[in-house]
């Protein structure tokens, strides 16, 4: 076993208990009947009360600028809070929404190699990650790297299936009480593999609240040198004028390391960003700030030189919520990127219960070329228990097609050549997304199905390393159904749920047939409710999947088709009080030619167990 992250997590341990004010001790069923905790985060405490109240339970959030349709089938939505992300085990965003019903995870290996996702069949330009507000830029390509976009803080994660581009908005911890919070997981299992994840946060440190955090994943993998990791932190420090208004500084960083000799052996990501929120009156809240991304790559290999760089951005959000309706506007500029000037993105929706409509609109500047898409979503209940539904996306999709560019090389031995590669430039593509069906729950089961229907012109790589340099291909029209369930079984706490997608033809990103099914017993035990057992047993797959891979020196490359996929996994968790001891197995079957990319081979099985620790000092 590597000692890198043990070490960590007990100096992190260390870092925790001595930051606290009193002794780290489990949440106490009731409070001391002198102290008053703040109901709701985000609502201003009484002022009658500021002088009577214990001080450590006045605390304070940002306003947030959380607006969306609720999640579900019929909108295409799913979410997960702080509890689900621990129960499903994932160590990056791409293992989380990896049981949504559609998407694929495109993984270039173990830790520490490449990460994207794809649904309906989308490359570069797929999907956009946003994290509080501020967009997570694609540097490596033509999407943000999943390899290098952690959990590490994260409260809450929303993904929105669009059929034209997906949006992965991460949202990081919020105070829910006046105490410092603390959080720790960590686990190991075979493959030498070790996981940590641990977190300090203080609503009333320095005048203001602060946020800590640090993550690690390790591995030597399967086979030979296939090992890697990615090493995570995240810090924050508010200050708050109640809740009515405030200023944020936060920074980020990931790096990842792998010894597979197709990728780059060392990347580090970081961002920076300064944020202030106001909420000018109820239900209107305005946010203005300033980010700045990096990306290093450390490898000598002169392919490397000159890769890297350094991009801006800063803009503008406000939201609004009156009733059942809401509306989000955003502004968002970059000032250095040699393609992509500004982004703007407007959406509107309302939920009435049995009525419910969104729509979204956005417009990019890539090189003076207006790039502009449109979605919308609507769903109806004309009866109890049944549902009708339907969305369409279409528009204009731009993506980078090669990592950023340093003008300059860093430093290199004087004997070594170097020739600096074509600049980067973009493609787009115009797709259009339907989708409409409808729902039926009754008796404890709901079954769902939706007709599906995808045109694009275009193909489109991503653009990272898993498929650097790839051409793109003309794209077609494809027809299919999806189909998703949740079904009672006659162990009561115990369902199955699971989803099946099947098209007309395959595609790029897109086999015939993507299927997901699981077996889900979640009980909690005990009138305290101090303890729950969480279990799932269930399977992910696909048909065999055509995918673009970089071309060779030889001009070779392009289009490669990988095998049938199928991977059964297992976790089961039991919390008690707030500490959560779980174990997971993946691919317990031992399939041996998992794999996303040509001669990528996924690892054979894994199993690991450890726990999850919250605390309140």
């Amino acid at each position: 076993m590597r000692h890198a992250p043990v070490t960590t997590a007990v100096l992190l341990a260390a870092l925790l208990v001595g930051a606290a004010r009193t002794e780290a001790q489990i949440r106490p069923d009731s409070l001391p009947a002198d102290t008053t905790v703040v109901p709701v985060p985000g609502a201003p405490a009484p002022d009658a009360a500021q002088d009577t109240v214990s001080a450590d339970t006045i605390f304070y959030n940002l306003p947030s600028l959380e607006v969306g349709s609720p999640a579900g089938f019929a909108t295409g939505v799913w979410e997960w809070d702080r509890a689900e992300i621990m129960g499903s085990g994932a160590n990056t965003v791409a293992e989380l929404v990896a049981e949504v019903p559609g998407v694929i995870t495109l993984l270039g290996g173990d830790y520490g190699t490449p990460a994207a996702i794809t649904a309906f069949g989308t490359g570069g330009g797929g999907y956009r990650v946003i994290r509080d507000g501020v967009e997570v830029m694609p540097l490596a390509g033509g999407v943000a790297d999943l390899q290098r976009v952690g959990l590490a803080g994260i409260e809450r994660v929303r993904l929105e299936r669009s059929g034209g581009e997906m949006r992965v908005e991460l949202t990081s911890h919020r105070y829910a009480e006046g105490r410092s919070y603390s959080l720790i997981e960590a686990g190991t299992g075979q493959l030498d593999t070790n996981v940590f994840r641990g977190m300090y946060a203080d609503p009333t440190a320095l005048r203001g609240s602060l946020g800590i955090a640090l993550e690690r994943a390790d591995t030597r993998s399967y086979g030979q040198n296939e090992g890697g990791n990615r090493t995570g932190m995240w810090f924050r420090y508010q200050l708050h004028l109640r809740n009515r208004a405030g200023v944020a500084v936060e920074a980020r960083r990931m790096s990842s390391e792998t010894q597979v000799p197709a990728y780059a052996s060392s990347v580090r990501r970081n961002d920076v960003a300064i944020r202030a929120r106001a909420e000018l009156t109820s239900g209107i809240a305005v946010e203005a700030y300033s980010a700045w991304s990096s990306h290093r790559v450390d490898d000598a290999r002169p392919e490397y030189d000159y890769e890297g760089g350094t991009r801006a951005q800063y803009g503008g959000r406000v939201a609004l919520s009156r009733g059942r309706g809401w509306a989000l506007g955003e502004a968002r500029f970059h000032p250095n990127d040699d393609l992509l000037s500004h982004r703007l993105d407007g959406a509107v929706g309302y939920d009435a219960g049995r009525l419910g409509l969104s729509g979204r609109v956005s417009r990019a500047g890539w090189e003076g070329r207006d790039v502009i898409s449109y979605s919308g979503t609507a769903w109806l209940t004309p009866l109890p228990g049944v549902t009708v539904f339907g969305s369409w996306d279409e528009g204009t999709y731009a993506a980078r097609t090669a990592p950023l560019l340093d003008v300059t090389p860093r430093p290199v031995p004087p004997d070594t050549a170097s020739t600096p590669p074509p600049a980067p430039t973009f493609e787009t593509a115009e797709r259009r997304v339907l989708r409409a069906g409808g729902s039926l729950t009754a008796f404890g089961t709901t079954l769902a199905a939706a007709a599906l229907r995808t045109e694009t012109d275009l193909q489109l790589p991503l653009a990272l390393e898993l498929d650097g340099g790839a051409p793109t291909v003309p794209g077609g029209t494809r027809e299919g159904v999806e189909l998703w369930g949740s079904l009672p079984t006659p162990w009561a706490s115990l369902r199955l749920e699971g989803s099946y997608q099947v098209w007309d033809d395959d595609a790029p990103y897109l086999p015939k047939e993507i299927y997901r099914g699981a077996f889900v017993f979640r009980k909690t035990y005990l009138e305290s409710g101090n303890f729950e057992l969480w279990w799932t047993l269930g399977v992910r797959g696909h048909d065999p999947m055509e995918v673009f891979v970089p071309v060779d020196g030889a001009g070779g490359g392009g289009i490669a088709t990988v095998p049938f996929y199928q991977s059964w996994y297992g976790r089961i968790q039991a919390r008690i009080l707030t500490v959560r001891l779980f174990f997971g197995w993946e691919n317990f079957t031992i399939r041996r030619n998992l794999q996303n990319f040509p001669g990528r081979v996924l690892p054979v099985t894994r199993s690991f167990f450890g726990l999850h620790w919250e605390l309140w000092n």
